[in-house]
């Protein structure tokens, strides 16, 4: 248990609350060596499980897209082949799926709260996985993917910006980059269902579509049982509410905490200086000021980058790019694609660690210049593999550098591309800065 600290200050419940309380307060904080390990701890490890299981069925869909474009059955039902327009249409069109939900998401996490944005988008889910995998048709088939990438949109907001905002202080970037490494338990899941159901043949490939159900059922059967977020609250006037949130699961059960006392200050100050945006169709304010434009260019940056540098290639076009470095047989390529995400859940969980240790902006570079030397390599290398095929001193180093990538890309950008566009915006518009940012990452994924 926490040792609490007398405060002798005037109560954050009253209007007296100034600046030189907020800063004892702050002192007392230091003081804490609060533990990991306690039951209100736990508790909020429950809730956060919830929350990254939205991220682990937008995982599932980036690998098991992959996946089911190297199975044959697929192919043949569909008439496909495993690069070509008709094959990248089907990855496009859930990028264009989740651009189109874009004006809904920021308005509903406002308005509704954040667990509202995340039941939204798993049953929209449920809605597309049903489709896809029941699909008689290409055009059936292409809706359906549409639907995932819709309510996608609603889950890959909601969840982090919630993560961001439950997570206790002094293990934030911890809480936040595991977050997104459970992106990696998605794909490890859709790998190896794809793997264990491609000699099933007939309709064994729809198996892998249906399993998109189990995370997107999970977070809509759950989420009404997690707390709101306490900035939420405190943005619509529920203080009290949020004062309870934040004992429970940052205060071992006492509302005057020092942590959750001075939370409440800091939330209290921010909310009302900014003036939460009711206006559900102005965004303007991602860039009315300079430090908002400065944030953007953040966001921006982050949301762009995390694509351009090679993920969405990888993840979508692992078969294909294995076939180029001379790998053919479907069941080889099915299993590197299986073995591929458990190396990245590995670098991912270490990345998440690390990030407090390093800081974001050291962890963000090294990992993008590795990023760049991997693929670097592996652009000439898959060239002189495609055309000599006998050469498998060329085709073993493809693989091992796309692997590489992997794990560079896994270490850095994985925990940290949605943890620091939520850190950077303010309460007012981290909802819509997120939806901005899921905006530009779904547009990047497409034209890619």
């Amino acid at each position: 248990m926490t040792e609490k600290i007398e405060a002798p200050v005037h109560s954050d419940r009253n209007h007296g609350f100034t600046a030189a309380d907020a800063t004892h307060l702050a002192d007392q904080v230091q003081q804490l060596k609060p533990s990991p390990w306690t039951r209100s701890m736990f508790r909020l490890y429950g809730v956060m499980l919830c929350a990254y299981f939205c991220a682990c069925l937008n995982g599932f869909d980036g690998s098991v897209m992959g996946g089911l474009n190297a199975m044959s059955s697929y192919q043949d039902y569909f008439h496909m082949k495993t690069a070509s327009a008709s094959t990248g249409l089907v990855f496009a069109i859930y990028g264009i799926g989740t651009i189109s939900a874009t004006p809904f998401v920021g308005p509903t996490n406002d308005y509704l709260g954040r667990r509202a944005g995340m039941f939204a988008g798993s049953i929209i889910v449920i809605v597309g996985a049903v489709v896809v995998g029941a699909s008689t048709s290409k055009g059936m088939f292409l809706a359906g993917r549409y639907v995932l990438g819709f309510g996608v949109a609603f889950c890959n907001v909601s969840a982090p910006v919630y993560v961001g905002e439950m997570a206790h202080p002094v293990w934030r970037g911890v809480l936040m980059g595991v977050y997104n490494s459970f992106w990696s338990v998605g794909s490890i899941t859709a790998s190896w269902v794809v793997y264990g159901s491609h000699n099933l043949g007939g309709n064994g490939w729809r198996i892998p579509l249906y399993c998109q159900l189990i995370s997107a059922g999970i977070v809509a059967v759950f989420v009404w049982l997690l707390p709101e977020s306490p900035r939420w609250l405190v943005a619509q006037g529920r203080n009290e509410t949020a004062r309870s949130v934040l004992a429970r699961y940052h205060g071992e059960g006492d509302p005057e905490h020092p942590l959750v006392r001075l939370q409440m200050a800091e939330m209290e100050h921010q909310i009302s200086t900014e003036a939460s945006d009711k206006k559900w169709w102005d965004y303007h304010e991602l860039w009315n000021d300079r430090p908002s434009r400065r944030r953007l260019l953040c966001v921006v940056t982050m949301a762009v980058f995390a694509q351009w540098c090679g993920n969405s290639v990888v993840n979508y076009y692992m078969p294909v790019m294995l076939e180029n470095a001379g790998i053919t047989s479907e069941d080889t390529k099915l299993m590197l694609n299986a073995i591929f995400p458990v190396i990245s859940f590995l670098a991912a969980l270490i990345g998440a660690r690390m990030m407090d240790l390093l800081g974001r902006r050291q962890l963000l570079m090294s990992s993008l210049a590795f990023c760049i030397v991997c693929f670097g390599v592996v652009t000439p290398t898959s060239k002189f593999s495609s055309e000599n095929p006998s050469n498998s001193n060329m085709a073993n180093t493809t693989v091992a550098f796309i692997y590489l990538f992997s794990i560079s890309y896994s270490f850095g950008w994985a925990p940290l591309s949605p943890m620091y566009i939520v850190e950077c915006l303010e309460t007012s518009t981290r909802a819509k800065g997120k939806a901005f940012a899921q905006l530009l990452t779904a547009a990047s994924a497409t034209t890619i």
